[in-house]
């Protein structure tokens, strides 16, 4: 959506809207002109980045959240054109959530999002999304990967974890996987998250001790420049596995609950049991709500291991 609002508009001031904590997601990105931070979720935070976008006198403003919060600083922007994108049909939205009814998404979500630039004129002419890293970054995970020593090693980078519990294939699979594919493929094995997911990038290395943990000891930027001198990615439907696919990293994604219909797995290997109850929810959740956990159950390491080889030899073979 940036690319093709700085192709419409070269001469454009554009920002961009984040919570701080993911700044590093756009940091790089050329198109920009300057990045909005939200600082916390306190009223007063609101309030002084309102008050920063309104400063620059934004002749529009693009609301790809689409929530109370979203909406309200939207509206104190002071902008003449405000445009949102189509979250979802309503009725689908009401069958999810209080009828248990199965989600399939009636188009891209890129595609959704480039909906919100017709006001300004701009044909939403699809395209994949692409991520930009920092030079910073990318001398930082070289560091890394020297103090880990995989220095020029071959490797697939592995983030078994999701905010959702039930987006989270089981990290004894993980094992399983990790410990398979180094010996199939050659491939050292890279386990990255937040800090918060140590824990389980620990639980899978008990199962293949050779594995490294890195969970927690980078920043975002980080993270991505490590997914991005990699050979492989493997893991759940989460914020990494979308960074993956966006640096062309051949990513192997294993979805469970949520509807991998939204998203483009042209190059990329999806791994997706697609049950009669699949998709369940919109964002993933604490557990499965017919109580069997069947869309990731059912997943075997042997599946994803296949879909991880295939992939590598479509993609130029095998380290």
């Amino acid at each position: 959506m940036i690319a093709l609002l700085r192709e419409a508009y070269p001469a454009a001031e554009i920002g961009f809207v984040v919570k701080k904590a993911y700044g590093d997601l756009v940091a790089h990105n050329r198109d920009l002109t300057r990045v909005h931070l939200l600082e916390g979720s306190s009223l007063g935070d609101l309030l002084s980045l309102a008050r920063s976008i309104r400063a620059q006198r934004y002749d529009a403003v693009i609301d790809l959240h689409r929530n109370v919060r979203s909406a309200a600083i939207a509206r104190r922007s002071g902008a003449g054109i405000v445009s949102a994108y189509e979250k979802r049909e309503r009725a689908v939205a009401v069958r999810v959530r209080f009828a248990r009814g199965s989600f399939r998404a009636s188009r891209r979500l890129v595609d959704r999002y480039l909906g919100a630039l017709a006001p300004l004129g701009v044909v939403p002419e699809y395209r994949r999304p692409r991520f930009h890293l920092g030079a910073d970054d990318r001398a930082a995970a070289g560091d890394l990967l020297a103090g880990a020593g995989l220095a020029g090693a071959p490797y697939a980078a592995v983030v078994p974890g999701s905010v959702w519990a039930t987006k989270r294939w089981p990290a004894e699979r993980y094992a399983v996987l990790t410990r398979r594919l180094a010996e199939e493929t050659g491939l050292s094995v890279l386990l990255l998250g937040s800090a918060g997911e140590r824990t389980l990038c620990e639980a899978v290395r008990a199962g293949f001790p050779d594995a490294v943990v890195a969970a927690g000891t980078t920043s975002l930027g980080v993270m991505a420049a490590l997914i991005s001198l990699s050979r492989l990615y493997v893991g759940n439907d989460s914020g990494p596995t979308h960074v993956a696919m966006a640096l062309d990293v051949p990513t192997v994604a294993i979805f469970g609950p949520t509807d991998p219909g939204q998203f483009d797995f042209r190059d990329h290997a999806l791994v997706y049991a697609d049950l009669p109850c699949s998709a369940c929810s919109f964002y993933g959740g604490e557990r499965c709500r017919l109580r069997h956990w069947d869309c990731m159950e059912t997943i075997a390491a042997d599946d994803v291991l296949t879909a991880a080889v295939g992939l590598l030899e479509s993609r130029g073979g095998s380290p």
